[in-house]
């Protein structure tokens, strides 16, 4: 199973948040993700950050139109589950629900909460970032003193003249702790 977190981040290494006009990723980008995710039949997301991906498609009609094979997973202690998406309250319950309908590449799409619940349960296989020239204020990717995992690069592509994706695997993990 992998479990890929897909983010977008400034050169300064801030994720870029969703909710802030001065973040919004060039449509490029978007195409790619939108690409990726109906490639891999799935996303999770925050909440707050589906909303914004809600809105910005048009509503959850909308979103189904244009998804009609991806299974939407927003990741809420609080949210309940319905006709437009399941509902998961941690990580591995997100997985457990995807890998159940047989997916096996899970895509992790954000907000910076969502993002280091996954690192933190240890979940994450791969990692991409699409990067964009700004320097700004964001969300911080890692937060967790006990974190550390390694991955090694996998490859690279320009996007536009200005936005690099690279693309990370893990290349080891975390032992277990007692």
């Amino acid at each position: 199973m992998r479990v890929v977190l897909y983010a977008n981040v400034s050169a300064n290494g801030k994720i870029l948040l969703s909710e802030n006009l001065n973040h919004q990723a060039p449509q490029e980008i978007i195409n790619f993700s939108v690409q990726d995710i109906k490639q891999a039949k799935n996303l999770v997301m925050g909440r707050k950050s589906f909303e914004v991906f809600e809105k910005a498609f048009g509503g959850a009609a909308a979103i189904k139109a244009a998804f009609p094979d991806v299974e939407f997973v927003w990741l809420s202690t609080t949210a309940q589950t319905n006709d437009e998406r399941k509902v998961a309250k941690t990580p591995e319950e997100a997985v457990k629900y995807l890998s159940g309908k047989g997916i096996d590449k899970i895509i992790v799409g954000g907000g910076t909460e969502t993002y280091n619940a996954f690192l933190e349960t240890d979940l994450i296989t791969d990692v991409l970032f699409n990067v964009v020239p700004i320097i700004t204020n964001g969300g911080d990717l890692g937060n967790s003193d006990k974190l550390n995992i390694k991955f090694k690069l996998a490859g690279q592509k320009l996007l536009t003249d200005d936005v690099i994706q690279l693309r990370y695997s893990r290349i080891e993990r975390r032992k277990s702790q007692k």
